[in-house]
């Protein structure tokens, strides 16, 4: 849908609770950076301070400004005044909130400014099963915030027909898969520099190495995959894991692996700014979440540089790997099912047509452009129509 011409720019803010290391926070910045639209001005407003991914924001193209509301936990009412005071100084058209904790500020910041009428409010949601009890709280009370949504995105098909079911509605719905910059994510390693990537973590160019790309949370299950590992390991099968990132599960996660037997199998790299040659020097990349994933930005980027996934099946999984042809799926939590998956792609053949494949499948659906281009689409669409209704 394109905008007439003669309309003035639209302003549109992005909310998120921070920009830590997240696929939804890596997401917004994907959005922003993209967002070359002549009929959309940006800005972005961040409840919370942690900027590790600002270095890979285009500041330029934020044409209105990066601003942090200072909140430290929970509800903060000042934080509420802020965003509203916001929405009014810079004539704020659209809202747009990656996430509930977000969508809470922006709804209450709506009602707040003097320009409530005229602001629409777009959620973005990133969840299909929430990973804590209180998460499954913060879901069931959800449903009146989300229904003053003008738009609801999902993330996939899948997450929408869950949340369908649940009886989770706005007064507008749309499904805009997670994309990437395919170019950015192409494997340009030569042979000879993976294999010193691998040396310089005491891993040979010949070992049957795979990695898991997240922040070390609990819903994350580095632990099924250390698990599997160990039970290859029992069954004569050497499988190396490259663990790539940080997070607050590290020191159990080492404990893990010593008790495990796997100090000599499995390495952690710690946070790292830019994960692509670790991933290239891997054979094949798992995700073993159990909860929360719903349209992993980790898998798109592994599927580009043409890394076969072994991916638990939960929330869109299946719109991502199609099981057997480019890449492989197994029910989350099954150590044994996830073990047999990583006992297939110790053929290096498969994992080649895997990766070639799985690389196809992101140019044709999940390039980054194709998703931005339906952002825009949408989010001029709603600032033409007015105020909220």
């Amino acid at each position: 849908m394109s905008s007439p011409a003669h309309l003035p720019p639209a302003h549109v803010a992005f909310l998120v609770n921070s920009l830590c290391v997240g696929g939804a926070e890596k997401q917004v910045v994907s959005l922003l950076n993209g967002l070359h639209h002549p009929r959309l001005e940006t800005s972005l407003l961040s409840l919370k301070r942690d900027d590790a991914l600002l270095p890979q924001l285009d500041a330029a193209r934020v044409t209105r400004g990066i601003t942090h509301l200072g909140v430290t936990r929970g509800l903060e009412w000042g934080a509420v005044r802020r965003l509203a005071r916001h929405l009014d100084a810079q004539a704020v058209d659209v809202l747009l909130c990656t996430n509930m904790y977000a969508l809470a500020y922006g709804a209450l910041a709506r009602w707040a400014s003097r320009r409530r009428h005229h602001v629409r409010l777009v959620e973005v949601y990133h969840t299909t099963l929430p990973g804590s009890q209180k998460d499954a709280l913060q879901m069931r009370l959800a449903g009146p915030l989300v229904a003053q949504a003008d738009l609801l995105v999902y993330v996939c098909q899948a997450q929408a027909t869950h949340w369908r079911a649940q009886g989770l509605r706005a007064r507008r719905e749309a499904v805009i898969h997670n994309g990437i910059d395919v170019d950015r994510f192409t494997d340009r390693w030569s042979p000879a520099q993976k294999a010193g990537l691998r040396q310089r973590h005491g891993l040979g160019a010949q070992d049957y190495l795979v990695g898991l790309c997240a922040v070390m949370r609990p819903e994350k299950a580095h632990g099924d995959l250390l698990q599997a590992l160990a039970r290859l390991d029992r069954e004569g099968l050497r499988v190396h894991a490259l663990l790539i990132g940080d997070g607050p599960e590290r020191a159990a996660i080492e404990q893990q692996i010593e008790a495990l037997g796997l100090r000599e199998r499995v390495r952690i790299t710690g946070y790292v700014d830019d994960v692509r040659p670790l991933v290239a020097a891997c054979d094949a990349m798992v995700i073993a979440s159990r909860t929360v994933e719903t349209f992993s930005i980790a898998a798109l980027e592994a599927m580009a540089l043409a890394r076969p996934m072994v991916m638990s099946d939960i929330g869109g999984a299946r719109e991502q790997v199609r099981h057997g042809d480019n890449g492989l799926l197994f029910p989350p939590g099954n150590i044994a099912a996830l073990a047999d998956q990583l006992r297939r792609l110790a053929e290096p053949r498969l994992r080649r047509r895997m990766g070639e494949r799985a690389r196809e499948r992101v140019v044709e659906e999940f390039e980054l452009g194709r998703m931005v281009r339906r952002y825009g689409d949408a989010l001029t669409a709603l600032a033409d129509r007015g105020g909220p209704g």
